[in-house]
């Protein structure tokens, strides 16, 4: 596992395989993401899930994610991410309270799993955060 900080982007937690991790938010605790040795597969995310994605596409962009990366109103598989992929093009959120955690499959696949959570990734509903 490495950290990578950013001053001015999202916070990187690496993790060489998704196995065997429980994703649990790192605000409120919920139980996020499933092992993939668990009987759940079902994704639960919580109001500080800012995306979960993969390297084929995104299952989840909160509001938040879609303002700042200026993606508001554009379908997931009209993303314009240039010469990125997934995983570097979501490292550029420009937001250190964000924390990304990445997941990589061993050789031969390396495919990628990725979800990321803000204290404020849905906007408080009746003026109160959730």
């Amino acid at each position: 596992m490495t950290v990578r900080p950013h001053p001015r982007k999202i916070q990187r937690v690496e993790y060489s395989d998704l196995s065997n991790v429980d994703v649990f938010c790192p605000f409120c605790g919920q139980h996020v993401i499933p092992s993939t040795d668990s009987e759940s597969v079902e994704l639960a995310p919580c109001v500080h899930t800012l995306f979960i994605a993969h390297d084929e596409g995104f299952e989840l962009r909160s509001p938040l994610f879609d303002l700042l990366m200026d993606s508001e109103d554009v379908d997931s598989d009209d993303l314009d991410l240039g010469e990125e992929n997934i995983d570097t093009w979501t490292d550029t959120f420009p937001d250190p309270l964000a924390v990304k955690f990445a997941f990589h499959a061993p050789s031969p696949s390396f495919m990628g799993a990725y979800v990321a959570f803000h204290p404020f990734a849905h906007p408080p509903e009746g003026g109160s955060h959730k």
